[in-house]
């Protein structure tokens, strides 16, 4: 059962977390988007590597937070837990695509 006072700090790291996740998604799709858009016609090695990391990227993420989550002892735990290995591969993604 969750103590849902006393769980504050957890919720307001969880807040933070997820609007991260948010803010650099729309930096990533922005960034992607316009680089595939320039590739269209003539990628170059650079636009292939980054192509070919996008869907290996997503399953790792999604099946360590499944994992993640799985462990959780409550379901606080459980969305951070879930919410952690995301957070980690596109804030990441968005620092490394901003300074390309």
């Amino acid at each position: 059962m969750v103590d849902w006072w006393s769980s504050g700090p957890q919720m307001v790291r969880l807040w933070r977390m997820s609007m991260e996740t948010w803010s650099a998604s729309m930096v990533v799709i922005a960034e992607r988007s316009a680089m595939m858009g320039n590739a269209a016609m003539f990628p170059t090695a650079r636009d292939v590597q980054e192509f070919g990391r996008m869907v290996p990227e997503k399953m790792d993420a999604f099946t360590r937070s499944m994992m993640g989550a799985a462990r959780a002892r409550d379901p606080i735990e459980a969305a951070e837990n879930a919410l952690a290995p995301v957070h980690a591969r596109v804030t990441s993604n968005a620092r490394r695509l901003r300074r390309r």
